[in-house]
């Protein structure tokens, strides 16, 4: 089976590129999923999280405070205007996260929600 090519890119630099089976998305209507060899298309992301399968099984995320996406056959880029990598977190990590997660999302009317969704995915 194709693996798909997933960027994620802020004003700042990379937060992750490579290869993933599938990847999950916050767009503005929806979480949506993207498989390789889907539709092309060009669509708005609302701030949530950013979930994806890497190549080796291990599911990772990338909190987003909002941006877009291009996704073609076999890529998905994602630019976002900021973004807290949860990957690899362990414990005495976890609340370094969340307090990044807290600074990214200030602004979001929904951040609380949000902040819920990533506090479930990290237990």
């Amino acid at each position: 089976m194709a693996n798909l090519n997933l960027e994620i890119i802020t004003p700042n630099g990379l937060i992750f590129s490579g290869g993933v089976k599938d990847v999950v998305l916050p767009g503005e209507e929806g979480e949506f999923g993207v498989l390789p060899e889907h539709v092309g298309l060009f669509t708005l992301l609302n701030a949530g999280v950013i979930e994806f399968t890497k190549e080796s099984g291990d599911v990772d995320a990338v909190v987003i405070s909002s941006g877009n996406v291009t996704v073609e056959s076999n890529s998905v880029i994602a630019l976002v205007e900021g973004a807290v990598s949860l990957e690899g977190k362990g414990d005495g990590d976890i609340a370094k996260a969340l307090d990044g997660v807290k600074d990214l999302l200030q602004d979001v009317t929904d951040s609380q929600n949000i902040l819920a969704s990533v506090e479930a995915r990290m237990r």
